[in-house]
């Protein structure tokens, strides 16, 4: 979820005062409905597991989260009058992969797309059974058409597409709101009131019983219907936001009871052949992290001791801090990934929808953040530093936050948002991408470990539309001088 979602629920909290808590509902009828369910066949364990005693995932994890990038792109939020406030269609989310393609230099990437579903963002929980019809390409039938070309476009991009959605939330515009209010599947207060939280999208947002709709099997219904809609199996990842555990003290539930179903539902996932990415580890709704479940989370909110114990190969991110809230020194030390939702939100956020200062985030985002991020996940973490603000890696490398430098022996690699780092995931390992936040003149960078041998460099610009044109610069006592504008990402490789 992004910033401006929270934003958006706290504001709309205080429209709860008048009646929605206090639909009609009869508890005791609903409790009958669910005892007179069959109970699923469960052979699935909801037992905690303990990632410490191997330092790995229960099982391997579908995709290698610590040498990809993740992306969600913001498609839609609904108009509140039954149609769809479109911010990115499926033909401008080609064009996005295209172009975050070129300025990563053809990193690994997933991207999950937001508001994919019915109008948009959020809406008609529990179903996502239904594709957003306005995203769709003008020379196809159906949304799920161009989701499927888009799909199929991306994978020449480097890049996985899969779908957002929430499991625990329900609307009572939802197709499935008579069945799971009637079958007690909604949480309850001690009163036996439907819990609800906020109001969003203009409808209050109740939280859903996913322990009792795990026990009846309708979860794993919900789960199946949608593995078959966006064809997961295919993608081999989901993201699944807000995935807290929602107590229903009407029930006797608490917290662990619904962690328990959250567990199951991560095994049953990953028998599918699916991974399932989370918003937070941590953030105070949930007693168990689930490490080694779920192979990634979109906030990486980690303390700085944290990220020293848990390598990116058994939880990866996602960007340190949480709501927007960035964690800059733990970025630093040890990198994240950037995300891409915000800076392409053209539908809360920039609704100028400047596709040009989004390319400039962009940039930024990519050299600075994944770049370094996916450099460290090669290298084993020896030593953090705490007091001095430094983080010492495997091969000489070492990250100081006072200094904003990043060195490799007495290699210099990044000064501030000046960077100049080996690109770790092309094949060959020969090529080093450059960038400027602010630009410089004349600047010397010492070539890094492994291009002893080079003795001339060929530099291009790169941008979100493609290369530009490759100039020949002389190596010089092991070292190249560049000059950047402003927002300039090279690519440095050997001359032939």
């Amino acid at each position: 979820m992004s910033k401006i979602a929270h934003l958006l629920i706290a504001s709309a909290s205080a429209l709860l005062l008048g009646g929605l808590t206090a639909q009609a509902f009869d508890a005791a009828e609903a409790q009958k409905r669910f005892n007179a369910l069959p109970d699923w066949n469960d052979t699935i364990s909801g037992a905690p597991y303990d990632y410490t005693a191997t330092m790995k995932p229960e099982r391997p994890y579908m995709h290698q989260y610590d040498k990809l990038m993740m992306h969600k792109f913001f498609m839609a939020r609904p108009d509140q009058k039954g149609g769809s406030n479109v911010g990115i269609n499926f033909e401008e989310a080609l064009e996005m992969i295209k172009g975050l393609d070129r300025i990563s230099r053809g990193v690994p990437k997933i991207v999950y797309l937001v508001g994919w579903q019915f109008e948009g963002h959020d809406c008609k929980y529990p179903a996502f059974d239904r594709f957003n019809e306005a995203l769709k390409r003008p020379q196809d039938a159906t949304a799920r058409d161009s989701y499927r070309w888009l799909r199929e476009e991306a994978k020449k991009y480097n890049t996985t597409v899969s779908v957002h959605v929430l499991v625990q939330d329900a609307e009572p515009d939802s197709p499935l709101w008579k069945e799971y209010s009637e079958n007690d599947f909604i949480c309850r207060d001690t009163d036996g009131n439907l819990i609800t939280r906020a109001v969003f999208n203009g409808q209050p947002m109740y939280d859903v019983n996913i322990a009792n709709e795990w026990q009846k099997g309708f979860l794993q219904k919900r789960l199946d219907g949608l593995i078959e809609l966006v064809e997961l199996k295919d993608a081999g990842t989901m993201h699944c936001d807000a995935y807290y555990a929602r107590m229903s003290p009407g029930n006797g539930q608490n917290m662990a009871q619904q962690e328990e179903a959250m567990r199951k539902m991560l095994r049953y996932m990953r028998n599918k052949g699916v991974d399932v990415t989370i918003e937070f580890i941590h953030n105070g709704q949930r007693c168990d992290p689930m490490i080694g479940l779920s192979p990634a989370a979109w906030w990486l909110d980690l303390s700085g001791a944290e990220r020293a114990k848990i390598p990116a190969s058994l939880l990866a991110g996602g960007q340190e801090g949480k709501f927007g809230k960035l964690w800059l020194k733990e970025t630093f030390l040890f990198g994240d990934n950037y995300q891409a939702e915000d800076d392409f939100n053209f539908v809360d956020l920039h609704k100028d929808k400047n596709w040009a200062e989004a390319w400039n985030r962009a940039k930024l985002g990519v050299a600075t953040r994944t770049l370094p991020y996916l450099f460290y996940n090669t290298l084993k973490l020896e030593n953090y530093d705490e007091a001095n603000e430094r983080v010492y890696y495997s091969d000489s490398v070492v990250t100081d936050w006072k200094a904003k430098t990043v060195k490799q022996g007495d290699t210099l690699l990044r000064q501030g948002n000046d960077v100049f780092f080996p690109v770790v995931w092309r094949q060959d390992g020969r090529e080093i991408m450059a960038y400027s936040q602010d630009g410089y003149q004349n600047r010397t960078w010492k070539l890094p470990k492994g291009w002893s041998d080079v003795k001339a460099v060929m530099v291009t610009p790169v941008e979100p539309d493609g290369e530009g044109t490759a100039q020949k610069i002389k190596v010089t006592d092991g070292a190249v001088t560049l000059t950047l504008a402003p927002n300039t990402i090279l690519s440095v490789v050997p001359a032939k």
